[in-house]
């Protein structure tokens, strides 16, 4: 690495992140990958069971394709239109990456970014100042065992994405009353049915959120319920009625499939019973299960008993990392400003339609800071992998055009 180029610190090893690495050794510049999770990949694996809607040919960057063909590994080929697992692009991609001889002494996992600041400077001091851009970043990290310590960095790359930082249950975005001390009966992730049936089967379990995740676990739930018919399961949804956007001509046919067999699911009210036009008010434990309490459209409310809760109510990045940062945030979608504005003003709201808005959509007020990846889009949902890649190249692009 070349010594006086700029430390750069790139915050999470996912697929952007590792984009990131494998462009910052193109570029010749010293970086360092920190990884919460124990291991590259492990937040995937977490949902490792469940198919993307991406096939192979939408999953491996041009870069990282050369990469790991030129280091030997076997790939799925270019126009391989089979849409693997989470688990499969963790096994196939990431993990073979960070092994990579010139990307794995620069990854430390274990190792959580808990805040960002500048070096003797405030939010508010020095605004559009070029004296924030000499000054490096000041990152606080924290390691397994709690330790905390500082590390420094030029250049930050927050790659963090959204996962492992679900939506509150309650209505209006925010905890319902009791469900902090309900929390270990609401589960906020995808469990994985056919593994963990013996936690499920048998249960009244409780289904809030209406996304694709929440269509999965709808889907997964009527399965669970055929086999196991003393399975119980609600599915609260806020809209009066069960209809999601079905396109015949999905290029996606994954997402095609699965929006129309959990709305059959939605309609038919056998297995899963659906129950339209509420939110959660409230949670509260009642001997050992929790009794949760529905509000609905006319403000009257009902009540459930039950076993479970599973809470798929979207996910949304970590801002508080960068509070003591001028980051100039979407009051609408918390994604940085220039590029909601972007988003917000584009006429296709579909993943397949979504372009990189261009460098300058990724600057912050904050020298050096960018936000790639899904947590850019902030609760835009349209987020795609190649569309985080274009962001790397632009980000290096520019990168390259200022440094000597």
């Amino acid at each position: 690495m070349n010594s006086h180029r700029p430390r750069i610190a790139i915050l999470g090893a996912g697929p952007i992140g590792l984009e990131a690495a494998l462009a910052a050794v193109e570029h010749n510049h010293a970086f360092k990958i920190y990884e919460a999770a124990p291991e590259v990949g492990a937040n995937m694996r977490d949902w490792g069971h469940v198919r993307l809607f991406t096939p192979w040919s939408l999953d491996i960057s041009p870069r990282m394709r050369r990469r790991l063909e030129r280091a030997g590994r076997k790939l799925p080929g270019i126009d391989d239109e089979t849409c693997p697992t989470g688990a499969d692009l963790v096994d196939t991609v990431l993990a073979p990456l960070a092994e990579l001889p010139e990307i794995a002494p620069h990854v430390a996992t274990g190792l959580r970014v808990k805040r960002v600041g500048r070096q003797g400077l405030l939010k508010h001091e020095e605004i559009g100042s070029e004296r924030r851009r000499s000054r490096p970043f000041r990152l606080l990290v924290e390691d397994e065992s709690g330790e905390e310590r500082l590390e420094h960095a030029e250049i930050v790359l927050d790659c963090t994405g959204s996962w492992g930082h679900p939506n509150a249950l309650g209505d209006g975005g925010i905890e319902a009353p009791g469900e902090a001390a309900a929390s270990a009966t609401i589960v906020r992730r995808l469990p994985d049915l056919v593994r963990d049936e013996s936690r499920w089967a048998g249960k009244t379990i409780l289904l809030v959120g209406a996304g694709h995740s929440a269509q999965t676990a709808a889907v997964d739930l009527d399965w669970l319920a055929g086999r196991f018919p003393d399975t119980e399961v609600i599915w609260a949804l806020r809209s009066d009625a069960p209809s999601w956007h079905i396109d015949p001509e999905d290029p996606l046919p994954e997402r095609a499939r699965l929006t129309a067999t959990a709305q059959k699911i939605a309609e038919r009210g056998s297995r899963v019973r659906t129950v339209l036009g509420v939110v959660v008010e409230s949670v509260a434990r009642a001997d050992g299960r929790c009794r949760v309490s529905l509000r609905h459209r006319n403000g009257e409310l009902s009540s459930v008993v039950v076993d479970r809760i599973l809470s798929l109510t979207g996910f949304v990045g970590d801002h508080t990392l960068y509070r003591q940062l001028q980051v100039h945030e979407c009051y609408a979608t918390s994604g940085p400003m220039k590029l909601a504005a972007a988003l917000l003003g584009s006429s296709s709201q579909d993943c397949l339609a979504q372009e990189s808005h261009g460098a300058d959509s990724l600057v912050n007020p904050e020298p050096n800071f960018f936000i790639l990846g899904s947590k850019s889009y902030g609760r835009n949902n349209t987020f795609l992998m190649r569309t985080g890649w274009q962001q790397v190249d632009e980000v290096f692009s520019m990168l390259s055009g200022r440094t000597p």
